[in-house]
């Protein structure tokens, strides 16, 4: 049985890197300098969350439904690698 998974799960993830990128662009450019590290850490913070919610429950499904899964890991897998970079080097 061929895999349905790596082709909507790498899609969704570069898309999901673009538009979280393009997103938290908008967040932080007005946002003054002062206050880019506490709010850089908050949306790092809700980013992992969410993308490690999101990419549990596309692994709990993987059997079941394999581009639905693909498509929830990839996506949400986005959020984690952003959290990742926001809180390795800074907002």
């Amino acid at each position: 049985m061929k895999s349905n998974f790596w082709g909507p799960a790498i899609t969704c993830a570069f898309v999901s890197l673009i538009v979280f990128m393009e997103v938290l662009e908008k967040i932080f450019y007005p946002v003054p300098r002062s206050r880019v590290q506490t709010l850089g850490y908050q949306v790092a913070s809700i980013l992992a969350l969410v993308g490690i919610a999101g990419t549990a429950i596309g692994i709990k499904i993987l059997k079941k439904k394999q581009i639905l899964a693909g498509i929830l890991v990839g996506f949400f897998f986005g959020p984690v690698v952003w959290a990742i970079v926001i809180f390795i080097f800074g907002a």
